[in-house]
């Protein structure tokens, strides 16, 4: 499905160089071979590729739209950098060389201050926005990702809940079997004892007290071996085994053990998922693991080399909180990753609270960043291209309106110009510039013509030119020249 949309994408990018009108010769064939490269270079480079074609847009604005199809992959691949980012100052680097050299060939090409400034509106348009709405899209997947790790995390959880359940029922019926029948089976096996050495027994009646006794004494160790059953640990529940499997995967973790947890349960799922987010956050740190009676530690150092977020819910370490006495996760004094989790309801030392406790939301939840990136995503795609717009329309509006503005003979001092009037004698009152406007249209053979336009505004809109036709310095002809 996704080489189907690519190929659309791709062929309605190619439909503007088959119907329009090539600029120069050979224009044709020159951006088929720009988009050719662009496909193959993008996969790579997908924003440089983006930025060059961008470039070469400015010559032939038939590329337009495989430009905007190649930053629109270019956020998809990356998202846009957003304020604080370290990428956004080359990002923005990389924008500005792309105006720059789109100016540059805009003006090459004899074209007037509207134009290049048309350009950068082309700029904001088909190249930030398509980039910004790319990776407002990929925040949105990678969004509904975290939201499928985290409901498969919840019914892991559910899972282990209904484990724990099930343990201590079973830990329950061999207490029972252990104080009742257990209890019983011992008088038994005592009465039977007594009554194997009663002197006024004879020698059948001694012999079926010796099997009672023996019966009894079997029933007891089958009893034993039953409630040690019942009260057997899972051997995969076992904290040595997830620091086996970590060193395995490749994870430096070492173990340390005080003392066994009070809960040991709660330190297995808490190590476990410690152990989960620094392999997912901090790739190739070395972990420290530490079991003591009343709290597990769980310490990452920083990783070697920066890497980008993981996505995931990362509400794991956040849902630890209602099964251990107290829990604190943050950042470590030495730049790494701290999991203090205090079993059995003890309270933890005292000391500066962790962004767990009290009730706060982990600052350094993936989940939330996640979501705070995707808002910013969104306010970015939106509010971004549409500042940029605004205040290049605006400075558009700026210079329509100083130009207009300088060019304007008003009606009433056309009206009044004199036919044979000279043209020193008329300085004053003509404006200072002209406008392009119908200039083709020559005026009377031998004369000089001026013109001017009626109107001035900040928005364009219809307006007579005025011409002032001069032969030796005399006016000899004023006209006007409707819109057409």
């Amino acid at each position: 499905m996704r080489w189907v949309m690519r190929v659309g994408a791709w062929s309605a990018a190619g439909v503007p160089l088959a119907l329009l009108p090539e600029p120069f010769p050979w224009a044709t064939p020159a951006a088929c071979g720009v988009i050719a490269v662009a496909l193959v270079a993008g996969r790579r480079y997908p924003l440089i590729t983006a930025l060059v074609v961008l470039a070469v847009s400015a010559a032939d604005w038939r590329l337009l739209p495989a430009v905007m199809i190649l930053f629109w992959q270019a956020g998809l691949r990356a998202p846009a950098p957003g304020p604080g980012d370290r990428r956004a100052p080359a990002v923005a680097a990389g924008f500005a060389l792309a105006v720059v050299a789109g100016v540059r060939i805009v003006v090459s090409q004899g074209a007037g201050p509207y134009t290049w400034l048309l350009w950068i509106v082309v700029v904001v348009v088909c190249g930030v926005a398509p980039m910004l709405a790319g990776g407002y899209q990929r925040l949105r997947g990678e969004l509904e990702q975290s939201g499928w790790d985290r409901a498969d995390r919840l019914e892991r959880e559910r899972h282990l809940v209904s484990a724990r359940a099930r343990a201590a029922e079973r830990a329950r019926i061999a207490r029972e079997m252990h104080d009742s029948l257990g209890h019983e089976l011992s008088l038994i096996a005592l009465h039977a004892g007594a009554l194997e050495l009663a002197a006024d027994l004879d020698p059948r009646q001694r012999a079926a007290a010796s099997e009672v006794r023996a019966g009894v004494s079997t029933a007891a160790e089958r009893l034993a071996e039953i409630v040690g059953l019942l009260w057997a640990e899972d051997p995969e529940r076992r904290v040595e085994d997830l620091i086996v499997r970590a060193a395995d995967a490749g994870v430096a973790v070492t173990l340390s053990i005080e003392d066994e947890p009070g809960d040991y349960e709660a330190a297995y799922v808490v190590v476990r998922e410690a152990l989960t987010n620094a392999a997912k956050h901090a790739p190739g740190a070395p972990v420290e693991v530490l079991l003591r009676r009343d709290s597990v530690v769980v310490r990452n150092a920083p990783p070697p080399a920066r890497t980008a977020p993981a996505s995931g819910a990362g509400s794991g370490l956040a849902g630890l909180r209602e099964r251990v006495g107290g829990l604190r996760a943050g950042p470590a004094p030495d730049g790494g990753f701290e999991v203090v989790a205090h079993l059995s309801g003890h309270a933890g030392p005292p000391g500066r609270p962790g962004p767990t406790e009290a009730g706060e939301p982990p600052r350094g939840n993936p989940a939330t960043a996640l979501r705070h990136r995707t808002g910013r995503g969104r306010t970015l795609a939106v509010g971004a291209p549409a500042a940029l717009v605004l205040a290049v329309v605006g400075t558009l509006m700026a210079l329509y309106a100083y130009d207009s503005g300088t060019s304007r003979l008003a009606p009433a001092q056309f009206r009044a110009l004199p036919l044979g009037a000279a043209r020193v004698d008329l300085a004053g009152l003509l404006p200072a510039r002209q406008v392009p406007e119908r200039r083709e249209r020559a005026g009377p053979a031998g004369t000089d013509c001026e013109y001017y336009r009626s109107s001035a505004g900040p928005v364009p809109r219809p307006f007579d030119v005025y011409r002032l036709c001069f032969r030796d310095g005399s006016l000899v002809a004023k006209d006007v020249l409707p819109p057409e």
